[in-house]
């Protein structure tokens, strides 16, 4: 809360909690040839995979493959048993742009290189492409092929029975409203037909719909199809940010006379402890500490005011963050006393989750702040009188410098495997010279006789 902001009481604050991977899917392939339309989805469509383990994934409309080499790399980084299959005849249509072999030739490398073991191009149209696939066979169909209404919705209709029931389908542009683009038009036909739809609203639109049928609900396809409707914003809004991180980590540069010497990435980080006063929290009488970002803080708050009555509130931080509570300890302030302290990090949360804060599964001491104001609320401590002494140990890494530092740990990782090819094709080509001076020498020509005698030898024996 920042000054000028009516006071908001602890029943207000209150927010529904819900659970969400925290963001970690870092692409390999990012805008290629600066195509981007499906860039903002990258993230959801690897959490939707690594949920649902789809054993047939099908994709209609491939062009460069950023969708698509995202759900290959996903199944690959999972060790997941899916096959994929991406259907285009790579030609391009009216709303792609057309387009010459170099597109194919370059997919086609790129999947060799990476995915052959379980991926497949099939170059032909959607409609010869159909009679490949037995009914009820996939479990994850993308769609984004010719946008107009005519075309996507014989795609989606011809394609639905191929489907398996409660499996999941994918259409791409359902916002566009310009030219003859006509997803949106098939969406609305979606929506009302069909119970479990939700759509996300960046990057051109994506729908997301669950064919009738028997489904295993996952943690996040309940998000999807069976929350509320502020919890559906809220996972709208966590994969938006995740977004422009992921845009903000690997998007183009800006062109500039020198190139900078590093990426500036948080180094502080703001933590406010709010004293409950009368049933509200005002930042009149809150305290305001820093800490670096990425380590292990203790900070310790001094409330004065004799007037604390409730919970207190902590505020870990204003931008998407990875957050990690170590101990709470609360001291009267007068007397040095311990009046309380938390349980440790193994043990079950007692405080309360709000504001943009979201809870990690099976882990009481990591947190995921999705927005700008996440918020810990020390509800055992409703009955504690001020003035208080607030010592918190917490370490929060933005989701920007945890993206870093994952691509970095990639990037180490890519290096090492390369160093160690070239280091055996070294050894192999050292081998092999030796080999090959041997053969040359005098002595292996003078002995060949004597070779060839006890090779006869060994086969006499062995008849």
């Amino acid at each position: 809360m920042v000054e000028g902001e009516p006071r908001v009481s602890l029943v207000e604050q209150a927010r529904h909690p819900f659970v969400l991977p925290p963001p970690a899917f870092i692409p390999r392939r990012y805008k290629p040839r600066n195509v981007g339309e499906w860039t903002g989805h990258l993230a959801f469509a690897s959490d939707l995979i690594v949920s649902l383990q789809p054993k047939l994934i099908v994709e209609l409309g491939t062009h460069w493959g950023e969708a698509y080499f995202t759900f290959c790399q996903t199944v690959q980084e999972h060790g997941l048993s899916s096959v994929c299959y991406a259907i285009d005849h790579w030609l391009g249509d009216e709303h792609a742009g057309h387009y010459g072999e170099e597109v194919f030739d370059e997919v086609s490398e790129y999947n060799n290189r990476y995915y052959r073991q379980f991926s497949y191009l099939l170059r032909r149209s959607f409609d010869d492409a159909l009679p490949q696939f037995a009914d009820d066979s996939i479990d994850l169909l993308h769609i984004d092929g010719l946008h107009t209404y005519e075309a996507v919705s014989h795609d989606f209709r011809n394609w639905l029975p191929k489907v398996t029931r409660g499996g999941v389908i994918l259409l791409h542009d359902i916002c566009p409203r310009h030219q003859d683009f006509g997803v949106w038009r098939l969406w609305e036909e979606i929506k009302a037909e069909f119970p479990d739809t939700f759509e996300f609203h960046h990057s051109w639109g994506l729908g997301v719909v669950r064919k009738d049928g028997k489904a295993f609900d996952t943690a996040l396809t309940e998000l999807l199809f069976q929350s509320s409707l502020e919890v559906r914003e809220d996972v709208r809004r966590h994969y938006v940010i995740y977004a422009s991180h992921l845009e903000h980590l690997l998007g183009p540069v800006p062109a500039a006379s020198a190139p900078p010497a590093k990426v500036e990435l948080s180094a502080t980080i703001r933590v406010q402890v709010f004293p409950c006063i009368d049933g509200v929290y005002s930042p009149d009488t809150s305290q305001i500490h820093k800490m670096s970002a990425g380590t292990w803080n203790t900070l310790v708050f001094e409330l004065q005011d004799p007037n604390i009555r409730g919970p207190l509130r902590i505020d870990p931080g204003s931008e998407p963050s990875f957050i990690e509570v170590g101990d709470i300890l609360v001291h009267s302030l007068e007397t040095g006393d311990l009046l309380w302290s938390s349980p440790g990090p193994s043990a079950q949360r007692e405080f309360q989750i709000a504001g943009t804060a979201l809870p990690f599964p099976d882990d009481a001491s990591f947190l995921v702040n999705a927005g700008d104001d996440p918020q810990l609320l020390l509800t055992t401590l409703a009955d504690l009188q001020g003035p208080l002494k607030v010592t918190v140990t917490l370490k929060v890494m933005p989701v920007a410098q945890a993206a870093m530092e994952a691509a970095l740990i990639r990037a180490k990782a890519a290096r090492a495997r390369e160093e160690t090819l070239q280091n055996t094709l070294q050894l192999l080509a050292e081998a092999q010279k030796t080999i090959v001076g041997i053969e040359n020498s005098l002595s292996w020509k003078i002995t060949a006789p004597l070779r060839r005698f006890m090779a006869a030898l060994r086969a006499s024996r062995g008849r």
